[in-house]
Parts: C-alpha cells; sequence; structure tokens
C-alpha cells in the first residue's frame, strides 16, 4: 500500500521536474525575434544616449588662426589643445569618468555576452558576431591612451554596430 500511495507522488516530483528543464531548453533553442533583434536595439539606444551626452557635456575650442600666427604664447596653448582634439568631453580627457557612459557599456558588454552564451546552445546558430559586440562595449572601458577618449568610443561603437548588425543576420534561426 505504501509503494502505492508513493509511487504517484514521486512520478509528479518528475514530471514537474523535467517540465521545468525542458522549459529552460525550450527558452535557449525557441527562435525568438527579441532574442534576435536585442542586441541591436540595445546598441542603437546606447549609441544614442552617448550622443546626447556627448552633446550636453562638451567643450569646443575654436581657434583664432591670425592670432596663432602672430602670438607665440597662444600657439603654445593651441598646441596643447590640439594634441587632444578641438572637441572634448568635460573631465578627463583619457578615460570615461561618467557613471552613464560607464553603466551603458557594461551593461552592453553583458548583454552581448549573454546572447554570445545563448546562441552557442543552438547548433544552428552557433557565432561569433556578439563577441565582436563585446570588443566594441569594452575598448572605451578599458583603452587609455594619451588622446581624446572620443576616438575610442567611435570606434568602439563602429564595432558595436557592425557587430549587432551582423547577429541580427546569423541569429535569422534563432
Amino acid at each position: 500500500m505504501k509503494n502505492f500511495i508513493n509511487k504517484p507522488i514521486l512520478n509528479y516530483y518528475l514530471i514537474k521536474n523535467n517540465v521545468k528543464r525542458r522549459t529552460m531548453k525550450n527558452f535557449i533553442n525557441k527562435p525568438n525575434n527579441i532574442k534576435r533583434w536585442i542586441l541591436f536595439l540595445y546598441s542603437i539606444l546606447s549609441l544614442l544616449i552617448t550622443i546626447t551626452y556627448i552633446a550636453l557635456n562638451h567643450t569646443f575650442f575654436k581657434v583664432d588662426w591670425q592670432r596663432y600666427d602672430i602670438d607665440g604664447t597662444y600657439r603654445g596653448k593651441v598646441d596643447e589643445i590640439l594634441k587632444h582634439g578641438v572637441f572634448w568631453i568635460n573631465g578627463n580627457l583619457t578615460a570615461i569618468n561618467s557613471t552613464l557612459l560607464i553603466l551603458i557599456l557594461a551593461v552592453g558588454a553583458i548583454l552581448s555576452l549573454l546572447i554570445f552564451y545563448l546562441a552557442w546552445h543552438n547548433l544552428a546558430t552557433r557565432t561569433w558576431t556578439p563577441i565582436l559586440c563585446l570588443a566594441g562595449f569594452l575598448i572605451p572601458l578599458i583603452v587609455h591612451g594619451d588622446g581624446n577618449i572620443l576616438k575610442s568610443l567611435i570606434i568602439g561603437y563602429i564595432f558595436i554596430i557592425a557587430g549587432a548588425s551582423f547577429s541580427v543576420q546569423t541569429l535569422r534561426f534563432y
């Protein structure tokens, strides 16, 4: 009698656990437009937020070229400015010190790593293109050169947009 009572309960727990495992596998392998387009949409959104941030927090230097030719001290000051370009983001010139930009880039790196992980489990959609986005999100965070941080942001966003565009195409069966 005891085996008769416990067997249906045991079967219930086995079925319940198996449904959970199948649900996770179905989520990973199920074709879904959100998983396909999320990286591209996030990269466009982060690009728009970054452009807005730069537009609101920038310094543009106008150079008086006639004074540059005549005045030696003015020439020295302008030469110092021109080493980093005439368009700067306020703050540190060689690194990002904005919490907003760091957060946007870090979330993008985590998202591209997650998309890579999810795509790698499906044989039909195994691709390296989300890693291109990951590299693009990490370039402005890691690279600290002597020049302007805008250069690394531009290079990073070229990688991000290219990787996200290629990811949409390679994940079409995803």
